[in-house]
């Protein structure tokens, strides 16, 4: 495993930090692309992040960074997986607050509550055209609802995800920016895993840190 040092990574006085959610994309797929947890959590801890922790096994992790801005984040994040892991694929990060506002302003309030399986979020790595946004809104073949708010996508499967016409791929054709879906029980820990993250402690103190981003 590379060392802090080896990855250029500095030790600074300990100061405030931000909560991040990451989102890894199609890993742990049956043989492909395959990231154990615990050894994703010992390589980030090693790399600098604070408090890692994950949920489930499809790439779910929470932490404490420095990094201010979230492309620092997402490939701090993705360095490591393919360095320690060789898989190599986009990483959607979030701030606690804005999982926060992904639950909030959900769209279909009903649907999490009668079918949270089937309610999907696809966080995306940007906002995306807006001509993009209204082809998916009125697509008149699908036989399921769809909403895109800033850089997330709602998706009502009324009664199944299989055989859906709205597929990642659909989406990522019509839309152009890549993103990672995850269901509303998901969704919901995912703001359990932000919140499980300690507050950064105030005052003196040295650590493992990322460059300042």
């Amino acid at each position: 495993m590379a060392t802090p040092a080896a990855a250029g990574w500095l030790l600074l006085k300990t100061g405030a930090m931000t909560t991040w959610i990451a989102l890894l994309r199609a890993v742990n797929l049956g043989a492909r692309n395959k990231v154990p947890m615990p050894a994703l959590r010992a390589a980030l801890t090693e790399a600098g992040l604070r408090d890692v922790r994950t949920y489930v096994q499809s790439g779910n992790i929470s932490f404490g960074s420095r990094h201010r801005r979230p492309a620092a984040v997402s490939r701090a994040v993705r360095d490591v997986v393919r360095r320690e892991f060789g898989v190599d694929q986009p990483v959607i990060v979030r701030t606690q607050e804005q999982i926060e506002s992904v639950i909030t302003g959900n769209p279909y309030s009903q649907a999490a509550v009668d079918r949270p399986k089937l309610l999907h979020v696809t966080f995306m790595t940007a906002a995306p055209d807006p001509a993009g946004v209204q082809v998916v809104h009125t697509d008149p073949l699908s036989r399921d609802v769809c909403r895109v708010v800033g850089a997330d996508l709602y998706v009502d499967f009324g009664e199944s995800v299989h055989g859906s016409r709205l597929s990642g791929q659909w989406f990522e054709r019509r839309l152009g920016v890549e993103g990672t879906a995850r269901n509303w029980r998901t969704v919901l820990a995912l703001l359990d895993l932000a919140q499980a993250v300690p507050a950064a402690p105030v005052g003196g103190g040295t650590q493992r840190s990322e460059p300042p981003g």
